[in-house]
């Protein structure tokens, strides 16, 4: 098995994602701002094993309970 983690910026220039990059927005409705890279496995006979959105971690928590 192979794991393979690229920014977004690394699948717009190389468009080497397993999952097209417009599906995050326009289905799933996240944006594409806010994620930091796609991690993914595959077998050695190229089926998908996992794909993992990775987030921009926020700068400041908000507090939601006092």
């Amino acid at each position: 098995m192979k794991t393979i983690t690229k920014t977004v910026k690394e699948l717009i220039e190389t468009n080497e994602s397993p999952l097209a990059l417009s599906v995050i927005p326009n289905n799933m409705g996240i944006n594409l701002c806010s994620v930091d890279s796609i991690t993914w496995t595959r077998q050695n006979d190229g089926q998908l094993v996992n794909l993992t959105i990775n987030f921009v971690p926020a700068e400041i928590t908000p507090v939601l309970d006092q």
